[in-house]
């Protein structure tokens, strides 16, 4: 997730050449927008990989609790939860930011659904 972040972040910044400008104008006169970018590329990797540690505790709780499959994931309930967390969180984006293209919404919100819904349960069901 953090990689699929980055890349989003990367297109934003690629697809608006102001970006730069605009940031100086609402940082503070302290934090330059080179200093702020860093702060993204090195400190939110690291962060998803703690949520997904979170969700990863997350999960083994929910296979104790409700052991039971659906959805094409061997726990429904854990899945269903990781989906309806990625819709409130992307429809909190879109009421903050008008301007967030629905595209990559679109696509943060799958991402995020499919690696922590899907993915994560398959995996760990494979010991």
């Amino acid at each position: 997730m953090g990689i699929v972040f980055l890349g989003v972040v990367t297109y934003i910044i690629s697809t608006h050449r102001d970006l730069y400008d605009r940031l100086a104008e609402r940082l503070p006169p302290t934090l330059t927008p080179t200093i702020f970018m860093l702060i993204i590329v090195i400190i939110l990797p690291p962060v998803w990989g703690l949520f997904g540690l979170v969700a990863g505790a997350l999960y083994h709780l929910a296979e104790d609790l409700y052991p039971d499959g659906g959805l094409g994931s061997p726990n429904f309930t854990f899945t269903l939860a990781i989906i309806i967390l990625s819709l409130i969180l992307t429809s909190l984006v879109i009421l903050i930011r008008r301007r967030v293209s629905w595209r990559l919404g679109l696509i943060v919100t799958g991402t995020l659904a499919c690696i922590f819904g899907w993915l994560l349960p398959l995996l760990a069901n494979l010991r």
